[in-house]
């Protein structure tokens, strides 16, 4: 029989955890049905945590269902049993309980630099025709306007096929110079890859003949669609497979250059229609695959907390409501910490969707057949640049020297400055949080349990010291901004004392943050 329980909500109890795309919905209303084996591209792990210091979890999914009075849950494999345990009296308490019991850290953490500089990745403005050339071109690019050097990602397609993972000799004629060429100028590099096999070549076959690749019940391949196209799916659970990745890419570590790899892919829906048994393994899997390296970027999640994973929110849409825009950012960041993966980065700065962006010349014939660029919104673009500027991490992706006029880059390029000039704390957060797991950007209800801050979603601390309040409404010039108690000194040294809800001035050139000088819990 599958396992269920069902218990009464303490008074003002609040429940977040499960599936990080619906953090914007966190804390969970009366009504609201959940299931945790719905990843929507992004993280997930089958906790539930409460305000009052209780913690649910399951070692496989499960769905639950949010009364007034009520919280019940029901594993979806009668072979797993729920836990409901108490790790004291708040949120934070919770956490720390379910951490200690199900995913503990001490595992080390990613690459220092992804934390301590900005990220940027070529998606938008390369798509599918990087080239060595244009990579150099867009690295002096960032130095020449001003903007901080990090870590450069190549995205799709600088192989020819979806594996073997080799640089496409004709578009990178040295891949190992660029990558010296990089690190020369200041830029560690990381490289797209996917767990997809393009059929009809040598490695195809030679996969197949291995025993690498998903079968269906007839033995053959499975040859399915994702969102590039027709391909064949390595068998992460084969550890001949593993095997054979780990080569191919730490040939690209030691021979190339190559700092780090962006694993997309490995969601367990592209799995599901491939008829394995447990998609969600293959997705565990392929996170895995990226512990051997210390820059390793994931989309989608399956019960990995404690890992030292860099994990990103998946492709945000460039607009400003609380679902798919700029106001989703926090509530999801928060949620990824509460999950046990404090290692998180936002989405692309002003979304990853590529039509939504001006077309850089190599592009414009390709967008343009496609379909008609909407005009792009530059004060959304500057928003989302500040929102990500305090997150652990920040990527950029529409260059915005290029997409925006001189005062909209320059906002941008502030923004970018500032993550770098509190680069050191960030990184000195992030060791932290590998050691104890303490998510490194956190709810105000986490840090000051109690005082009516379970539904703030946006504004976050980062750390305990450094309150952060985006502007996220189009057009705002002020915006209202919740001082937990404590002393909380601006930009400028004006010291504002909390507990106060106070509306401050936030023009387009500002985002408001404070940092604490006396803390009262």
């Amino acid at each position: 029989m599958t396992q269920a329980l069902t218990i009464i909500r303490l008074p003002g109890e609040c429940w977040y955890g499960g599936t990080i795309t619906e953090g914007y919905r966190m804390p969970y209303m009366p009504g609201y049905q959940g299931d945790t084996s719905q990843h929507g591209g992004n993280q997930s792990a089958p906790v539930l945590l409460s305000t009052q210091g209780r913690v649910i979890w399951c070692e496989g999914p499960f769905t639950f269902q949010v009364t007034t009075n009520q919280l019940r849950v029901q594993a979806i494999d009668p072979d797993d049993k729920i836990e409901l345990s108490v790790g004291g009296s708040t949120l934070a308490h919770a956490y720390r309980r379910a951490s200690a019991d199900h995913f503990p850290f001490g595992n080390g953490m990613p690459d220092p630099l992804l934390f301590s500089a900005p990220q940027y990745n070529l998606w938008i403005e390369l798509l599918y025709r990087p080239t060595q050339a244009k990579v150099l071109a867009y690295a002096d690019a960032v130095l020449a306007n001003g903007f901080p050097p990090g870590v450069l990602m190549i995205d799709t397609l600088w192989s020819p096929t979806y594996t073997p993972w080799r640089f496409d000799a004709g578009r990178f004629p040295d891949p190992k110079a660029m990558a010296e060429a990089l690190h020369a100028r200041g830029f560690k590099l990381m490289v797209w890859v996917a767990p997809f096999v393009t059929a009809d070549t040598l490695t195809f076959r030679k996969l197949r003949e291995q025993g690498c690749l998903i079968t269906g019940t007839d033995g053959k391949p499975v040859i399915a669609q994702w969102w590039d196209g027709y391909s064949a799916t390595l068998d992460l659970l084969n550890p001949a497979t593993v095997t054979w990745l780990h080569e191919h890419l730490d040939w690209l570590v030691h021979e190339i250059g190559v700092d780090g790899f962006k694993f997309d892919g490995g969601d367990p829906d592209f799995y599901a229609p491939l008829g394995v048994s447990d998609p969600l393994a293959y997705c565990t899997a392929w996170n895995k695959i990226g512990l051997r390296y210390s820059m390793s970027e994931f989309r989608a999640a399956w019960k990995v907390g404690g890992l030292p994973l860099m994990q990103r929110i998946r492709d945000r849409h460039h607009t400003w409501d609380e679902q798919h825009g700029l106001q989703s950012l926090i509530p999801l960041a928060i949620a990824q910490g509460l999950d046990g993966y404090p290692f998180n980065c936002p989405d692309m700065i002003a979304g990853g969707d590529y039509g939504a962006f001006p077309p850089s010349p190599e592009n414009q014939e390709f967008l343009l057949a496609e379909f008609a660029v909407p005009p792009l919104d530059a004060e959304l673009f500057v928003r989302s640049a500040q929102c990500a500027a305090l997150f652990p991490m920040m990527q950029f992706s529409a260059a915005p020297w290029r997409v925006l006029d001189a005062e909209h880059a320059a906002y941008c390029r502030a923004a970018a400055q500032l993550h770098a000039q509190l680069g050191p704390e960030i990184r000195a957060l992030a060791e932290q949080a590998a050691q104890t797991g303490e998510p490194i950007l956190r709810s105000l209800e986490y840090v000051f349990p109690g005082r009516g801050y379970e539904a703030v979603r946006d504004q976050f601390l980062l750390g305990d010291a450094i309150l952060v309040a985006p502007v996220l409404v189009k057009g705002a010039r002020s915006r209202l901004v919740r001082f937990p108690p404590g002393d909380w000194q601006d930009e400028n040294g004006d010291v504002l004392h909390g507990p106060i809800q106070l509306e401050v001035a936030a023009p387009l050139n500002r985002l408001p943050w404070y940092r604490t000088v006396g803390v009262g819990k």
